[in-house]
């Protein structure tokens, strides 16, 4: 499906006027069929393409938690539709008013609410899960507030890990523009400018340079080889994220207290959603299969799947969902259940520990960080030391034979 605008012609009693109206259909073939089955006569059909930023500008998560709320707010008085109807009428801004017309077309042409929103392409698939179960089962005003939270909740998740990464690559770049300015700018002015007529020193000081040339030269490489590696085995991970035997998966499951801390996330993340799925009457089955979409650390990824395996394979949900990489106690939780109610508190009882326990592992990955960097500065450090004592070492000789002269 595709957005076009047309320009065509509509004769009534012998007055010809020229009109103009949004389409949104497969092809120009489409449209054009359209306008003459209803006695019209196209002059100009062409699709509408948004520039690729505005396209990335609009679509947006703060529109869409903002336009969650007008829902929450415009439904009590109204229709689901029909309050979505009056937003996008009322929308002022023309880049939104562009991206609305898909779901502006859904909604006169008879479509159903979650048709219309899906045709907005803003909601992710769990949103969407929530809503059209909450359609389905006729309480659509009520999920949608577990859909807010839902996206709420995502936003927080990745502003968090854009802070740490932004603080990471921001500690990085600094030691490696202090090793690189010493390599391309200090240690070259060093030995253009030892003055000496002593071949004896001249000799030792052009030694001391190539070895603090050849430390410098090594912590770059050392940095950059880690800088790259590490962005090769994220990129392949990557890739291959929906590999459990792939060796990147592999090797982040037994990465030390690393593995522990994005299972701990990615586990706390996955029973918030699966909590708010089963409130929003998302079937256990269909449910698990979003979240298994939306997960990519192995250990986590690997339990959903065999999960829904046992389940289809008609074991009791209690006894599928009860295995690793759960611990005894929430295994013990998820055995005594008895309906969807108690299994949804039980997942925000296990995404609360397991946040716990990833706040804990987060400690311990900041510590080594930061035992890390000092030793890549403390080497850093006695370096430039070492290239300092060496030029005043030269500007000594220099004093002492400029005295003696």
């Amino acid at each position: 499906m595709k957005l076009f605008h047309a320009k065509y012609a509509q004769s009534n009693a012998g007055n010809v006027r020229v009109l103009e109206e949004d389409f949104y259909l497969p092809d120009v073939h489409a449209v054009r069929r359209q306008l003459r089955g209803k006695g019209f006569w196209p002059i100009s059909i062409r699709e509408q393409k948004p520039p690729l930023l505005e396209w990335f500008d609009v679509r947006s998560r703060a529109w869409q938690i903002q336009l969650l709320r007008a829902l929450r707010f415009q439904s009590v008085s109204a229709s689901a539709g029909t309050a979505l109807l009056n937003i996008i009428e009322n929308e002022q801004d023309p880049k939104r008013r562009l991206a609305f017309l898909p779901t502006r077309t859904v909604l006169k042409g008879g479509g159903s609410f979650s048709e219309a929103l899906r045709a907005l392409r803003l909601m992710d698939s769990a949103t969407m899960a929530i809503i059209t179960a909450g359609e389905r089962a006729g309480d659509l005003k009520g999920v949608i507030q577990h859909a807010i939270e839902h996206t709420e909740e995502k936003g927080k998740g990745l502003k968090v890990i854009m802070t740490a990464l932004s603080w990471l690559a921001f500690d990085i770049s600094n030691v490696i523009s202090v090793v690189w300015m010493a390599q391309v700018k200090g240690i070259p002015w060093l030995k253009d400018n030892i003055k000496t007529t002593d071949a004896e020193k001249l000799a030792h000081f052009n030694h001391a340079i190539t070895v603090a040339s050849w430390i410098n030269g090594g912590l770059l490489a050392l940095i950059m080889t880690i800088i790259f590696g590490a962005a090769a085995l994220v990129g392949m991970y990557w890739m291959n994220r929906h590999r459990s035997d792939h060796f990147t998966a592999r090797l982040m499951m037994k990465a030390p207290i690393l593995s522990s801390y994005i299972r701990n996330v990615s586990l706390q993340d996955s029973c918030k959603l699966m909590r708010r799925l089963l409130m929003g009457k998302v079937p256990l089955a269909e449910a698990i299969v979003i979240i298994v979409d939306g997960t990519h650390e192995p250990a986590t990824r690997l339990y959903w799947n065999e999960s829904r395996a046992r389940i289809m394979a008609g074991v009791d949900p209690a006894r599928a969902l009860a295995r690793w990489p759960l611990t005894k106690t929430e295994r013990d939780q998820i055995t005594t259940i008895q309906s969807v109610d108690q299994l949804s508190e039980v997942y925000m009882s296990i995404a609360e520990e397991r946040g716990t326990m990833a706040k804990a592992d987060q400690r311990r990955l900041t510590i080594m960080g930061i035992m890390m960097m000092m030793f890549i500065l403390g080497a850093v450090v006695l370096n430039a030391i070492y290239l300092l004592s060496i030029q005043n070492e030269g500007l000594l000789d220099s004093i002492s034979s400029a005295g003696g002269g």
